[in-house]
């Protein structure tokens, strides 16, 4: 099961495919002794969005997180990019209200997160769920659109099936939105659902989908797919790279990016 979680996390968010996780959770033998991990990633979108522009978004989160037995705390800072009349609501999801136009950049919303593992788990099944919690915080600027400047929170579950060399997974979870005085958001559901299969002993292939209602009313839902390759070409690293494609107005025509991620633990370096 432990090389089951090397592919899940991190599945479904945009830049690390996925931006809650860098990477995959560490081995139980590594994670009972204590963990950390570090990140950064590049991701870039570009899409009309139903309107006459394109607006194209840049976003680098750095990450770093601590995992002991089965709990695991995160935190994401994120510089991010927007040019176009945006701004940006959610940037797990790429989604964009009407904003400022032109071209901004600076310190992107702050992430904290939290994952309990292995909440329900079988051997025998080769199942195992997952159940996670995140906090944004609004310290992106709100009047050169870089997001909200509203906190929101949303708690989600994963799920994690092996069936030899092929993974199938899912996530699914709410959003509540804190809303802006001119902007109304709503609080939703979201989901989505993949696979892979290794294809090496030092790599994986894989496809996901992802569902979210629009957090604006009547605006359609953001839909995208994405196709990664994960590789651990050594015993602490792992690169991640991606492309993705959207579906409607309210998700981005394309993207694609990259994750990098090392692992410490209290013996040095171990495998992902």
């Amino acid at each position: 099961m432990d090389g089951m979680r090397n592919r899940s996390r991190g599945a479904f968010s945009r830049w690390a495919l996925p931006c809650a996780a860098l990477a995959a959770a560490s081995a139980a033998s590594a994670a009972d002794a204590g963990s950390f991990r570090a990140g950064i990633g590049y991701d870039y979108t570009s899409g009309s969005y139903g309107g006459p522009q394109t607006i194209t978004e840049t976003y680098v989160p750095v990450s770093g997180a601590y995992r002991l037995d089965q709990f695991e705390l995160r935190v994401t800072v994120p510089y991010v990019s927007v040019s176009g009349p945006a701004t940006i609501i959610d940037d797990a999801t790429g989604e964009f209200a009407p904003g400022p136009g032109g071209t901004h950049s600076g310190l992107g919303d702050v992430i904290l997160g939290a994952t309990l593992y292995d909440v329900l788990r079988s051997e025998s099944a080769q199942f195992s769920l997952d159940v996670a919690g995140k906090l944004k915080f609004g310290t992106a600027s709100a009047s050169k659109g870089l997001g909200t400047g509203e906190t929101d929170y949303s708690l989600q579950v994963d799920a994690l099936k092996e069936i030899g060399d092929f993974g199938l997974f899912g996530t699914a979870g709410y959003v509540v939105r804190g809303s802006p005085g001119v902007l109304k958001l709503r609080d939703v559901p979201f989901g989505a659902v993949g696979g892979d299969l290794r294809v090496s002993d030092a790599a994986r292939a894989g496809l996901s989908y992802s569902y979210r209602p629009s957090a604006i009313e009547g605006y359609q839902a953001v839909q995208q797919a994405a196709l990664f390759v994960i590789f651990a070409p050594g015993n602490s690293f792992t690169i991640r790279p991606y492309v993705s494609a959207g579906f409607g107005d309210s998700s981005p025509s394309w993207g694609a990016g990259i994750a990098l991620s090392w692992k410490f633990d209290t013996r040095g370096f171990t495998a992902w």
